[in-house]
């Protein structure tokens, strides 16, 4: 129990102090942090109900409606009926869509291959190996 509780202080640490040394400085022009998750999600599930959606992102169905109002206005996602039921809208990303995501993936690796710049060959090996692992043990939390 004690090494449970030290993982998840560990992972309540990690993930903010990855974002502060990789991810900070990041910008993407014409998008909010929260439309560009937003877009990822629904790249990742397409064609699900806005509830699915504000409910991954943990904010009210009235706040996603104004980010998705954006990004259709934009062209990046478009909003389509359940053909079983007419009543919930569902949200599916355009071939724009498609395109912008990728092109904001290539630009934050780009931005992240400069500060790992600072890294010697066997820190970036070694980091790739702790990654794989860590990818191979979250693998089983799906299960």
């Amino acid at each position: 129990m004690v090494s449970r509780e030290r993982l998840a202080e560990y992972l309540q640490t990690f993930l903010p102090m990855f974002y502060k040394k990789l991810m900070k400085g990041i910008t993407l022009p014409g998008v909010t942090k929260q439309q560009l998750w937003l877009l990822y999600l629904i790249e990742n599930h397409d064609e699900k109900p806005m509830s699915f959606y504000s409910e991954k992102m943990m904010i009210p169905k009235s706040n996603l409606t104004s980010i998705a109002d954006k990004l259709i206005e934009d062209g990046l996602i478009e909003r389509a009926y359940d053909p079983k039921d007419r009543r919930i809208i569902l949200l599916k990303i355009t071939d724009k869509g498609k395109l912008f995501i990728n092109d904001c993936r290539e630009k934050t690796k780009k931005a992240i291959f400069q500060k790992l710049e600072n890294l010697d060959d066997k820190d970036v090996d070694r980091l790739n190996e702790i990654f794989e692992e860590m990818k191979n043990i979250f693998k089983k939390l799906e299960q």
